[in-house]
C-alpha cells in the first residue's frame, strides 16, 4: 500500500512538470525572421538574443537607438513585463545595447532597396563596399539573409561583420 501511494505521489509529481512544459511548448513563438543577425558580436549579445526574443522579434532592439539611461529603463520595463532575467545579466545587457545601439548610430538600411549613399553613410562600409554591393545586388535582384550577400561579395566572415548588423533584408 504505501508502494502504491509513493507511486501514484511521483506519477502526480512528474505530471505537474510535464503539463505546464508542454503548453509552453505549444505557447506560440516569436519569429526571428533575420533579425538576431544583426546583432553585432560582442560581450552580453547572446544574452540580448536569447533574453528579447520571448516576447517580441530583435527588430525592436536593432531598431532602438538609446543612451544607456534609455537601455536601462527598457530593460527594467521589460523585467516588469516578465522578462526573466537574473540580476547579474542586467549590466551586460544594458551594456551590450549601449556600445552596439548608441542614439548616434546609423539606421539599418534594407539592402535590397538601398542607394549608394545611404550605403556608404554607413559606419565601416567602404564606397568600394558599397560599389559591390550595388554590383552583386544586380546580378541577384535580392538577397535574403546576410550570407547570401557576404558570399556573393567574397568576404571573409570577420570582415563582414564590421557592417553586417546595420543591413537589413527585408522591412
Amino acid at each position: 500500500m504505501a508502494n502504491n501511494y509513493r507511486r501514484r505521489v511521483a506519477l502526480f509529481l512528474i505530471s505537474a512538470l510535464l503539463v505546464p512544459a508542454a503548453v509552453l511548448a505549444q505557447a506560440p513563438r516569436i519569429k526571428d525572421e533575420g533579425w538576431s543577425e544583426l546583432l553585432p558580436p560582442g560581450e552580453g549579445r547572446q544574452l540580448v538574443a536569447d533574453s528579447c526574443v520571448g516576447c517580441h522579434n530583435l527588430k525592436v532592439v536593432v531598431s532602438g537607438r538609446k543612451t544607456r539611461a534609455e537601455w536601462a529603463k527598457s530593460v527594467n520595463d521589460m523585467i516588469q513585463r516578465g522578462a526573466q532575467l537574473f540580476s547579474d545579466e542586467i549590466d551586460p545587457i544594458t551594456t551590450y545595447l549601449t556600445k552596439t545601439f548608441p542614439p548616434e548610430l546609423a539606421r539599418s538600411v534594407n539592402v535590397n532597396t538601398a542607394m549608394r549613399e545611404d550605403l556608404e553613410k554607413l559606419p565601416n562600409l567602404k564606397p568600394e563596399i558599397a560599389a559591390r554591393i550595388l554590383e552583386a545586388r544586380g546580378k541577384a535582384s535580392s538577397f535574403k539573409n546576410s550570407e547570401e550577400l557576404r558570399q556573393a561579395l567574397g568576404m571573409e566572415k570577420a570582415d563582414f561583420e564590421k557592417f553586417q548588423y546595420l543591413l537589413r533584408y527585408n522591412d
